[in-house]
């Protein structure tokens, strides 16, 4: 509660609002116990629910300890028991906790600015009195304050004084207790001059100053109350609920102040009656006054809402770069913004009542246009979407992307519709180009991949010539080296082997002539031309081998490992674990010697080390292999190298076509050759 220090701790803060709440409570209850009527504990003049229920609505319903400390205060010295206070105490919190219930229930706003707000607090507060106004005066009547017989009365009393604290009091202390300003300048003087009519009007109403007894404006006469109300009106309309509640308020207590003096519309010489006539004036100008104030709140929010829509849509359509033009249902221009004003150079007056496609587009896009907004007319849909040119004063149209939405009264037939468009002039423009420039480079990328194409089908010739010539140049060699060869064996190896025998014919010779030591010179003589004879056939089969003796490629490769191993003293043998017969005389070739510089490089490059040389066919491959032990130095090669060995052997496999390996296979050097041409001209048997 204002004024409780916030310093203190929860309980010590508690306890004391508790006991200012009561203190309050008890003040407003003893104030309204002067006024009782038929038993000292009833008065139709009682606040205090008022005040509880604004308190339970500001600050909670823990603080309802409060209500019975007032009521233990408002029932001191009346003569009623302890059970009764506590009965009286139960069922003012029972009301208050109730109303409060039912007013969260309903979303109630303690600003009272909406209708429903005044209406429910009105209606609940009234309603939740019933249940303080059976518990209350069954207490008293148990403790014995007053006869049965009067129970009714009292009852009605006891719910008239509840419910009035509840319509006049808590809407003045809710309006009051918000946050707000104090009227200012004309309204302040405004509000002065309404204060000074309300006292002056007050004072002649509720008092006798201008009735003399005969008059009928003596006391009584209650229809000079209806001069308050264009007070109340006043202070509705102009100040909300703040000066309703101020002028009822006001009234109010000018109003209790004559009728229990006897004076005023309200005295009819009996304190009762008269009291229940300003009740019934009390509640009547609080309800007109309330409900006044509240409607009209309600009426301002929306008025200042509508204001704020509208603001909002005028900064919504004044948005820079967005093009608006507010279309009626026939098509013709209500409004444009000023984005479009600028754009265009034409004004909103000059456009106002033109059509759309006849003001703004070009003749040839009309079409395009009334189609779309035909769309929207025979409700096929609610947006529409399209570009066209946007004619503009004293320059070249412009290309612009259009939405229309339509606006549609509650029957859904159009009322206006809403285009807005945005300027894609340099989109489009970005776009013609983009698409110019992808021409140019597919173009470009055509004549290139032309030329691309030409390239290589000139370097593929070229390659293949090259590829020609190689094989020529190979083919030559082979050729000469087969004449050398077949001279070797066919001349020089006869005329060895003649000189051979003749050096033979003269030993013999010589053995009969009993020349010994010329003898043994012939012998000599012919055991070197016969070691002349077998290294020149020797040398005629390593320049064209496979064609020399019977066996091709097979016997040639069993020549090479004899050779190797016989007379350059080097461990060489071949595996082959079936007869093959390669027919295809380039390959056999090719094959040789690939085969002859592998075991040239294995001597070379590991010397001593065993070589396998393997010959055999796995289906349509044919496998040439030849492996040596690596050198015991540690030095290995595990790729292929830049050596002209391997790379004749590289290049005798891609004239065949073959596929070539070399490298560390665990512990030896393995050079592996695959052709996939072996079927063609290839015969394999058991061997």
């Amino acid at each position: 509660m204002a004024g409780v220090p916030h310093q203190l701790p929860a309980w010590p803060r508690w306890l004391l609002q508790c006991l200012l709440f009561g203190a309050l409570y008890g003040a407003a209850a003893r104030l309204g116990l002067v006024y009782s009527s038929i038993a000292p504990n009833v008065t139709l003049i009682w606040a205090p629910t008022g005040i509880s229920l604004f308190v339970f609505l500001r600050w909670g319903p823990q603080l309802w300890p409060g209500i019975l400390v007032g009521d233990l205060i408002a029932n001191f010295g009346t003569g009623v028991s302890l059970a009764a206070v506590l009965g009286i105490s139960a069922g003012n919190i029972a009301q208050t906790a109730l109303c409060l219930l039912a007013l969260r229930r309903i979303g109630f706003d303690t600003r009272l600015e909406r209708l429903r707000d005044a209406v429910g607090l009105l209606a609940l507060g009234t309603a939740a009195a019933a249940v303080s106004a059976s518990v209350g005066p069954t207490a008293l009547w148990l403790d014995g304050a007053f006869a049965g017989s009067h129970y009714p009365a009292v009852w009605l009393q006891w719910w008239m004084g509840d419910a009035t604290g509840v319509v006049v009091m808590a809407p003045w202390l809710l309006a009051w207790w918000q946050s707000g300003s104090l009227p200012r300048g004309r309204q302040r003087a405004e509000a002065l001059l309404l204060l000074a009519v309300l006292v002056v009007l007050s004072g002649l109403v509720f008092s006798d100053a201008l009735a003399p007894s005969n008059s009928k404006l003596a006391a009584g006469y209650y229809p000079a109350s209806l001069a308050l109300f264009p007070l109340a009106v006043w202070a509705a309309l102009r100040f909300g609920v703040r000066g309703a509640t101020a002028v009822t308020v006001l009234v109010t207590v000018a109003a209790i102040w004559g009728t229990v003096r006897g004076m005023g519309p309200f005295a009819d010489g009996e304190q009762t009656g008269s009291l229940v006539r300003w009740w019934v004036f009390a509640n009547v100008i609080t309800v007109t006054g309330l409900l006044l104030a509240a409607s009209q709140s309600e009426r301002d929010h929306a008025r200042a809402q509508a204001i704020r829509n509208r603001d909002f849509g005028t900064a919504v359509m004044d948005a820079e770069g967005s093009l608006v033009v507010v279309l009626g249902a026939d098509g013709r221009i209500q409004r444009v913004n000023r984005s479009f004003e600028r754009t265009t150079g034409f004004t909103s007056a000059e456009l106002m009542g033109r059509g759309f496609e006849e003001a703004l587009i070009p003749e040839d896009q009309h079409a395009k246009v009334r189609g779309h907004a035909e769309l929207l007319r025979l409700k096929l849909s609610d947006i529409a979407r399209h570009d066209s040119a946007l004619r503009r004063r004293g320059g070249p149209p412009i290309t612009v992307s259009w939405t229309a939405t339509a606006l549609r009264s509650a029957d859904g037939h159009m009322t206006h519709s809403i285009v807005s468009g945005v300027d894609i002039s340099t989109r489009v423009e970005a776009a013609e180009a983009l698409r110019r420039a992808r021409r140019l480079l597919e173009a470009r990328v055509v004549e290139r991949t032309r030329d691309l194409a030409s390239a290589n089908a000139a370097l593929q010739d070229e390659m293949a010539g090259r590829r020609r010539l190689e094989g020529e140049l190979i083919r030559v060699s082979e050729r000469e080296q087969q004449r050398f060869g077949q001279e070797l064996h066919d001349g020089l190896g006869q005329h060895l082997t003649a000189a051979a025998i003749q050096a033979e014919l003269l030993a013999r010779d010589l053995e009969g002539a009993g020349a010994t030591a010329a003898q043994h010179s012939a012998e000599r003589v012919e055991a070197m031309l016969s070691e002349a004879v077998a290294q020149t056939r020797l040398l005629a089969r390593g320049l064209f081998p496979v064609e020399i003796g019977e066996g091709g490629l097979m016997a040639a490769l069993q020549q090479l490992s004899d050779v190797t191993h016989r007379q350059l003293r080097r461990p060489c043998r071949l595996v082959c674990p079936a007869v093959i017969e390669l027919q295809d005389h380039n390959a056999a070739i090719h094959l040789y010697r690939i085969a002859q510089e592998a075991v040239n490089n294995a001597m070379k490059h590991s010397p001593g080390s065993p070589i396998t040389i393997g010959l055999h066919q796995d289906g349509a491959e044919f496998c040439l292999s030849v492996r040596n032990a690596l050198p015991v130095t540690g030095q290995t090669r595990t790729a292929i190298s830049d050596g002209i060995g391997l790379q004749i052997m590289r290049h005798r496999a891609q004239l065949i076509d073959a596929g070539l390996q070399a490298g560390v296979a665990g512990a030896d050097w393995h050079v592996r050759l695959v052709w996939n041409g072996a079927d063609r001209g290839t015969t394999g048997a058991n061997g």
